[in-house]
């Protein structure tokens, strides 16, 4: 009998015998409000096909499944559910710019698989991308750095560019259209390079702060003394929720030094005022600062797992690991938090395959072993960021098919996970990415030898330096 061939994996497939050619005319479809919002059941007769929905989205996905069936299919019915409820990939257009265009086709690939979250990496050292009406300086002298120095792929002359609300508003709405929530990213306090460039005295020196060519961890970050840096964060924020529906807004947190906070004056008479013990406290505040804000405009927060250092992080925040060797986050978890799985070693798509292979990304767990309550684990995202990846092509040979695995890591249920059945579907699978116009990594490269993956990582780092400023 022919085997269904359906990415993710169905949690429930009943095979009903014999095969049938589907008639996109014969098709019924039904809500039904006793299911789960996302749960869905899809049967293929001979006599037409029916999908019941818990809702307009269930049955969108149960649409996705179809259509990776075939014309010609076995008669099935296939009862299912994601086992996460947070399934995402992240785009960093900071480094390197993707054109509207260009990244709906990625939307169109996550969709497909039944993604349903688009996190969209907006500001950092190397650039600001969020047009900002209220602080328009941010957008104007924030958006283009000099030249890009990032390890071997260098590029001489200005790099730069923004998406308008208009721009931002059309993603949002494609998105909509697909299931698909953006969470947009303002990175806060560090990584705010660009940002400083446009508004140096936010900086604790107040000196002026360049545009970083390079990729790195940079000294100069936010100044948490001066309370003109929260009206400026605020005045964004602001933009940025007109523009973005979506319930959360990820504000970063993440590899922030703490050297200029140490010899800031403001920021000492900060810490006094407040009776924080020490800088990454300080973090803290400046965190539930901003998420306080959001929650008085019904938002909430989602921030990198550093920000867990000062353990004072408002338990309503989210937070999304992706390298924590003191296992905060599965304490936060533990202690009634939410976190969102982004591991470092095994879902960073920009990374070689020979460091991070196909099959270590499918096989991961995003559940850790001392986590009490699976429920506290959202759901999975696949980062992509952009320092080595300077066009579309790129990013899709790096992207695909490991973003894939992701998806499915987060739909399908771990006992009915199989890598090498994912690795025979996705062949097959690849030939709608081709029709959206997206070329995955080849096959024999999925999965290097492992004198092939230490040859490639290193090939990969050599003459990548790590800057700090």
């Amino acid at each position: 009998m022919k085997r269904i061939d359906v990415i993710p994996m169905p949690n429930k497939v009943e095979y009903l015998g014999g095969e049938t050619k589907i008639d996109p005319q014969n098709l019924s479809v039904t809500v039904c409000d006793t299911m789960d919002e996302e749960e869905y059941i899809l049967v293929v007769e001979k006599d037409g096909v029916k999908i019941t929905g818990g809702s307009e989205k269930a049955v969108f996905y149960g649409r996705q499944t179809l259509r990776q069936l075939g014309e010609v299919c076995p008669c099935v019915r296939i009862e299912d559910k994601p086992s996460f409820r947070y399934r995402g990939f992240m785009l960093d257009t900071v480094r390197h710019i993707f054109s509207i265009e260009d990244t709906k086709k990625l939307i169109d690939a996550a969709a497909s698989v039944k993604m349903n979250v688009m996190h969209w990496h907006l500001t950092d050292d190397q650039g600001f991308r969020i047009y900002s009406s209220r602080r328009p300086d941010a957008t104007f002298k924030g958006s283009v750095r000099k030249s890009s120095d990032f390890g071997r792929l260098k590029e001489s002359g200005e790099y730069g560019g923004y998406f308008t609300a208009e721009e931002m508003k059309e993603i949002v709405d494609y998105c909509a259209e697909r299931y698909i929530t953006v969470i947009p990213e303002f990175d806060v306090p560090g990584h705010s390079s660009a940002l400083l460039h446009a508004y140096p005295e936010l900086s604790c020196k107040g000196e002026p702060v360049e545009i970083k060519t390079s990729q790195g961890i940079y000294d100069d970050i936010l100044c948490a003394g001066k309370d003109k840096t929260f009206d400026v964060i605020f005045d964004i924020l602001s933009d940025i929720l007109e523009i973005f529906p979506s319930e959360y807004i990820h504000i970063g947190g993440d590899e922030a030094p703490k050297k200029r906070w140490q010899e800031c004056p403001d920021c000492q008479k900060r810490m006094q005022k407040e009776g924080l013990r020490d800088e990454e406290t300080l973090q803290g505040w400046f965190t539930n600062k901003i998420v306080e804000f959001l929650k008085s405009k019904g938002r909430k927060a989602i921030v990198w797992n550093e920000s867990l250092n000062s353990g004072v992080t408002d338990r309503s925040v989210t937070v999304q690991m992706w390298m924590d060797k003191k296992k905060l986050s599965v304490d936060f978890a533990n202690d009634g938090g939410v976190m969102i799985n982004s591991d470092f070693f095994h879902y960073y798509c920009d990374y070689p395959y020979g460091m991070t292979p196909l099959i270590k990304t499918y096989n991961y767990n995003p559940v850790h072993r001392k986590i009490k309550d699976k429920n506290t684990v959202a759901g999975v995202e696949a980062p992509i960021w952009t320092e080595y990846i300077n066009n579309f092509e790129h990013l899709c040979h790096m992207f695909f098919p490991r973003v894939t695995a992701v998806a499915e890591t987060g739909w399908t249920e771990e006992k009915n996970k199989d890598a090498a059945d994912f690795q025979r579907r996705f062949r097959i699978y690849s030939d709608i990415l081709k029709e959206i116009g997206i070329t995955p990594a080849q096959p024999e490269e999925w999965n290097p030898s492992v004198f092939d993956r230490a040859v490639k990582t290193v090939k990969f780092f050599s003459g990548i330096a790590k800057r700090k400023n």
